[in-house]
């Protein structure tokens, strides 16, 4: 934590700690990311000094660039979820259509190769909570609740 200290102060950055990446918390990655692309210099500096023996975690540009479409990636997500205070079964099965629909279309977007494949990754979770709402007799209410809010809007 010293040279880290340091590191913020030659780069005339306040001290702070980088958000840890917490599994069960949701956007902690999202807080993770932007805050390591803040103090991105600051990283490279230390990964680089020798002395630290941290230099297998010196980031390219190129990998850099992974944060970057990261760090969109999960913005969207993050605006996506964010637009309701109190999300219920209906509002929240449409917007995992959206982001379906997103990850499907990853494929056709100028983003990093590794991006891409943690897309793909992350499709693959998306169809397996897929195929568990298709046997609930919640979400089968839920969807019915909503096509019949639909159908009394556009009458």
């Amino acid at each position: 934590i010293p040279a880290w200290c340091t590191a913020c102060q030659e780069h005339k950055l306040n001290v702070r700690l980088i958000p840890r990446n917490v599994a069960t918390r949701w956007n902690s990655t999202y807080d993770m990311l932007v805050v390591a692309r803040q103090y991105s210099a600051v990283i490279d500096g230390i990964t680089a000094d020798k002395k630290l023996q941290l230099c297998k975690y010196e980031l390219s540009e190129q990998q850099w660039k992974i944060v970057d479409d990261l760090i969109h990636i999960f913005k969207q997500a993050t605006l996506l979820f964010l637009k309701d205070s109190a999300s219920t079964i209906s509002q929240v099965i449409p917007m995992m259509d959206v982001v379906d629909n997103f990850l499907r279309d990853a494929p056709k977007r100028p983003l990093h190769d590794a991006v891409k494949a943690a897309l793909k990754l992350a499709q693959s979770t998306l169809d397996r909570y897929y195929s568990r709402t298709d046997a609930s007799n919640v979400y089968r209410i839920a969807m019915g609740m909503l096509l019949a809010f639909t159908f009394l809007f556009l009458i």
